[in-house]
């Protein structure tokens, strides 16, 4: 018998959404991939090519639907890193989400709503039939336990973005996954650089706030991803070729 439960992130402290993880090397941030696994394995070599020794690899959700490898994007992040010193850390999307509450009711609206917003390149990626029960359960399990976001001490990687106005500890599930404005045109008050994707921009979208790392990979046949060191201010920005 299925017995899901949706992921959801404890309020660790007063002071931060997520315990932070102290990090000495470099952290790379990759923006939304929407099932282009040519432009993960891209991103995946210049992070090989670019680091040396450890290395944190954060990637900022919506791995599925729209672009045609949602499937092996997926088996791709739950395979995890190759390389010695490397550690993944995905978190979770609000397409994530949406595929998780429509495998587990298929005939309700959240199943519609994932349809509509490209569920159905994700279905055609396991299967000719477009069933959602071709979708593995190992896969709803995983997409289902990722943490909505990562702390590095400077910085928060969630995916949609933070609530101005509102606490780091008490930051809500759907803001941290569907937010837009306020968060992209008002400074947050929380003490960290939030690093995020979900809104899609033709380059990295930079503010004093915020860095917007979605550049709509499925269509614009390119993916952006960033580089920072600790106690540096300004990362390493890259950009797939189209």
């Amino acid at each position: 018998m299925r017995d899901l439960r949706f992921a959801t992130q404890s309020k660790t402290s007063k002071q931060s959404l997520f315990e932070p993880e102290m990090i000495e090397g470099p952290i790379y941030a990759c923006g939304d991939i929407h099932g282009r696994l040519d432009l993960l394995e891209k991103f995946l070599t210049w992070v090989g090519d670019d680091s040396s020794g450890s290395s944190t690899v954060v990637f900022l959700g919506d791995y599925v639907d729209r672009g045609p490898h949602s499937r092996g994007v997926i088996e791709r992040l739950m395979a995890g890193p190759t390389r010695s010193g490397e550690r993944w850390y995905p978190i979770k999307g609000n397409h994530e989400s949406l595929l998780v509450s429509a495998w587990l009711a298929p005939q309700s609206r959240h199943a519609e709503m994932w349809l509509m917003c490209g569920g159905s390149a994700a279905l055609r990626s396991y299967s000719n039939e477009a069933d959602i029960r071709d979708i593995p359960e190992e896969h709803v399990r995983f997409l289902d336990s990722l943490p909505l976001g990562y702390d590095d001490g400077e910085r928060l990687y969630v995916h949609a973005g933070v609530r101005p106005g509102v606490p780091m500890w008490a930051q809500a599930a759907h803001d941290l996954l569907w937010i837009r404005d306020p968060f992209l045109g008002e400074p947050h008050d929380i003490p960290r650089l939030v690093i995020h994707g979900h809104t899609p921009r033709d380059l990295p979208d930079i503010r004093p706030w915020r860095v917007g790392l979605d550049v709509g990979a499925y269509r614009a046949n390119r993916l952006a991803a960033a580089r920072f060191l600790p106690g540096i201010a300004e990362p390493r920005f890259w950009l797939s070729e189209p």
